[in-house]
């Protein structure tokens, strides 16, 4: 695989379906700084990755994912400071030969060091050998790659994945995020997850945040780190810089009326 025209450009191989690369930032709100661009594929007419995962064979798909990593590393440019985050699915990572060594390999194509590429390894499908998870975690580690958890916190692994796989990110699941200021129930699982994870040294970030009011509620929770349409969408032919995104322009309180939010406060002073 070489490198390709750019990201606006779709991409096709026989038998696969054809895809674009979008970029969308993840960034450290606090910091008011972008820590790491994904790369999400897009479908003709912008149609979302389902739909095109949907029409890839099983036999198919270690070919398919490693094309559409190619891709979004090729459209990566080299001078950009922050991370590149891709996915691939647990089936490829542990049951398709050689995904680990051609991963190493499309990075040295693309001249970009491992150590700034997160591999994102979605939890929503089931894992029934936790142990081959944590022994392909050890290989990427050992390419010098990253390593998030996405989906995290409603799929199938739960915390006992984070003793497995020892992620440097996790990527809080948008069931658990999604109009978090009016569900209080879900409010002490996240304050738990963000904590179980800092003191492992695992960077939490809560994805598909869309309005001020997750933001507020989440940050007050303790996240740190935010992807979603409140800071930008996805974009294709380019990296968006740091003005570019739509930072909140104040740091927030923890959320109001929440005595469950305050009394942990309390507690920590």
């Amino acid at each position: 695989m070489s490198k390709r025209g750019g990201p606006e450009r779709y991409l096709v191989a026989e038998a696969l379906p054809r895809f674009a690369v979008a970029f969308q930032p993840i960034v450290d709100a606090g910091g008011s700084r972008i820590v790491g661009h994904e790369g999400l594929l897009r479908g003709p007419s912008w149609s979302p990755a389902g739909g095109v995962l949907a029409r890839v064979r099983d036999a198919d798909r270690q070919r398919f994912e490693m094309e559409a990593i190619a891709a979004a590393l090729a459209a990566f440019p080299g001078a950009c400071a922050a991370a590149v985050h891709v996915n691939i699915s647990p089936s490829v990572l542990l049951r398709a030969p050689g995904t680990i060594a051609w991963l190493a390999r499309l990075a040295s194509e693309a001249s970009i060091a491992p150590e700034r590429i997160v591999i994102e390894v979605t939890e929503g499908e089931r894992i029934d050998d936790p142990q081959a998870l944590a022994a392909a975690a050890d290989a990427l580690r050992a390419e010098r790659f990253r390593i998030a958890l996405d989906t995290f916190g409603t799929g199938y692994g739960g915390l006992g994945m984070l003793e497995a796989v020892r992620p440097d990110l996790v990527k809080l699941d948008m069931g658990l995020t999604r109009n978090i200021q009016l569900h209080r129930t879900r409010r002490p699982i996240i304050a738990a997850l963000v904590e179980v994870s800092a003191r492992a040294g695992i960077g939490v970030v809560a994805v598909g945040v869309e309005s001020e009011g997750e933001y507020r509620c989440l940050a007050g929770l303790g996240v740190t780190l935010f992807q979603g349409f409140l800071f930008s969408p996805p974009v294709t032919g380019r990296m968006l810089a740091a003005e570019e995104v739509s930072f909140p322009p104040s740091p927030p309180p923890l959320p109001a009326a929440d005595p469950w939010s305050q009394e942990a406060a309390a507690r920590e002073h």
